[in-house]
């Protein structure tokens, strides 16, 4: 019996110390998207100030990028209608 409550106890232990670093990779990539979103926030308003494109078109292709995907990884044919008339609001 002792055998099996230490057993447990380390398994507990080990569970603990995975989900500690779990959590710490969780943080990491968190801050590392905030640092992606600031930069594609500075990109989109560099563009639209230079006149190169307007925050709405960078949008707009965000949006497309995003249907575009998401058709790509769809396995189900009766979503991509779905899609399609999403991707016709975007496009018109």
């Amino acid at each position: 019996m002792q055998s099996k409550i230490e057993h447990l106890e380390r398994t507990i232990l080990e569970l603990g110390a995975q989900v500690y670093r779990t959590k710490h990779q969780v943080d990491e990539l968190m801050r590392i998207n905030a640092g992606y979103l600031e930069v594609f926030a500075s990109l989109k308003r560099l563009l639209d100030d230079r006149g190169v494109i307007s925050a709405d078109d960078f949008e707009d292709a965000v949006a497309i990028d995003k249907i575009l995907k998401t058709q790509a990884s769809s396995s189900n044919v009766d979503a991509l209608g779905v899609f399609a008339d999403e991707l016709k609001k975007v496009v018109n």
